[in-house]
């Protein structure tokens, strides 16, 4: 009676263990395919939607310099999107010195 109690309780610990394990790795695998990586073959409109990303901290830590890079990365390809949001940031002074002349530009 003593054995079938711990190996049921065994059993139950194992289930449980690996229940928790597979939800981790869905967590880990769900949150790092939310976050875009590029290539030397990226678009201008992936290298601009990771750089909203980076805008809007959507996946990753919000960070207006990466944003601002990588709008202008996008902007210099003739990324219409890329280059409205970077004359924002220009007039703005959001992740780069306010400077209008950039900005209409």
């Amino acid at each position: 009676m003593h054995q079938r109690k711990t190996t049921t309780l065994i059993k139950s610990l194992l289930l449980a263990t690996l229940l928790s394990n597979i939800l981790i790795v869905s967590a880990c695998s769900a949150e790092s395919s939310n976050t875009p990586i590029l290539s030397n073959q990226s678009t201008p409109a992936e290298i601009y939607e990771l750089g909203l990303a980076y805008y809007e901290g959507n996946s990753v830590p919000q960070d207006y310099e990466k944003s601002f890079s990588l709008f202008k990365r996008a902007a210099d390809q003739d990324y219409a999107p890329a280059k409205y949001d970077l004359g924002t940031m220009y007039y703005e002074g959001i992740g780069v010195e306010q400077d209008y002349k950039k900005a209409f530009k």
